[in-house]
């Protein structure tokens, strides 16, 4: 059985058949390994965001990363 969460795109992440829940919900073991994700924005969004972080001297993977930090002290419990 495939896990399914849904998202705001009405598009569902799933998690392969030969994935483990309890190590897919286990506290992460950090590895320092980096990990790609892709998300997807309207061009509109994307120009403002690359723009912002710009003129911020940053940059949209920190931003990111600092957001999903932020997130997960949130919601991971």
């Amino acid at each position: 059985m495939a896990l399914e969460k849904a998202h705001s795109s009405n598009k569902k992440m799933t998690f392969g058949e030969n994935r483990d829940l309890k190590q897919i919900v286990a506290p992460p073991v950090m590895s320092g390994k980096v990990k790609r994700v892709n998300v997807n924005f309207d061009e509109e969004k994307h120009l403002r965001f690359k723009a912002a972080c710009a003129r911020k001297g940053t940059s949209l993977t920190d931003v990111i990363n600092h957001l999903v930090d932020g997130w997960l002290e949130k919601n991971e419990s």
